[in-house]
């Protein structure tokens, strides 16, 4: 048996492996030839003997807190992950920015439209009913899209995204409950004030509606800004709606309100009569 080996064997021994009785032979017969072996295996077996009998180490009090503290942040993370809804289907594709979700919805409106071009022009005058209703179904999805690329830049954290948002709510259907729910959404707590001028003349153009009557008269009471509060009070008047008069007469007599915002308002009232 070479040194080597020796070394092996004496190692396998202290780790616990299984000793044979002619292979521990070999071993104390060459630990007793060899001089250095002998002399490396006393001070390994020594050592480890040492090794077993020492005490385990106890984990400090500030060692201990830091496990749990890890452990209390990976579970919280683990409930977070299994709480939050993932999308499914082909919503995982849909692109997360929105440049390339207005592009994608541009692409499918002008696929869509080629291919029911292409399709009615084969088709038999005894389909036309069945093209019909698969343009209006077309539509439909459409409309659906829009609403879809219009909420989500108007939840944006960049502002020229929200604003692109709200340009993209002019081409929304004028009763798009979720999209005139957005817009009365951020007159009231976009923090741009930009983005609420550009909301305010987004929904002049759906003024007909009672929601959006109702949406701006209470909107002007919870303004800080007066360039918005002047183009609530525009519109309201532009839209004729006299229900707001006593929220106007209300505001006017605040002893905050700004003077331009006081005029404006004296003259809105004057009118509404």
């Amino acid at each position: 048996m070479t040194c080597e080996e020796t070394r092996l064997r004496v190692a396998d021994e202290l780790f616990g492996g299984a000793r044979t009785a002619e292979g521990g032979n070999e071993v104390e017969e060459h630990l007793a030839s060899c001089a250095g072996c002998r002399a490396e295996a006393e001070a390994v077996r020594a050592t480890w003997q040492r090794l077993a009998v020492m005490p385990e180490p106890e984990p400090s009090r500030a060692v201990s807190g830091r496990f749990y503290a890890a452990l209390h942040a990976w579970e919280e993370a683990e409930q977070h992950q299994a709480s939050t809804p993932q999308k499914a289907g082909l919503w995982r594709w849909w692109p997360s920015k929105p440049m390339w979700q207005v592009a994608v919805s541009v692409g499918c409106l002008a696929a869509g439209l080629l291919t029911g071009a292409v399709v009615t022009t084969h088709r038999q005058p005894a389909e036309v009913t069945t093209s019909s209703g698969e343009i209006a179904q077309l539509r439909k999805e459409m409309t659906g899209m829009r609403q879809l690329v219009t909420l989500s830049l108007l939840q944006q954290q960049s502002a020229s995204e929200r604003l692109r948002g709200v340009t993209y709510s002019y081409r929304a259907e004028p009763d798009d409950m979720e999209v005139l729910s957005a817009l009365l959404r951020t007159i009231t707590t976009d923090p741009s004030v930009d983005v609420r001028l550009a909301a305010i003349e987004s929904l002049k153009n759906l003024g007909q509606s009672p929601v959006v009557r109702r949406g701006l008269i209470n909107a002007i009471s919870k303004q800080d800004s007066p360039l918005v509060q002047v183009s609530l009070v525009d519109a309201l008047v532009e839209l004729q709606v006299r229900s707001a008069m006593p929220a106007l007469r209300q505001l006017n007599a605040s002893s905050q309100l700004d003077p331009n915002v006081h005029a404006r308002i004296s003259q809105a009232l004057q009118s509404l009569q």
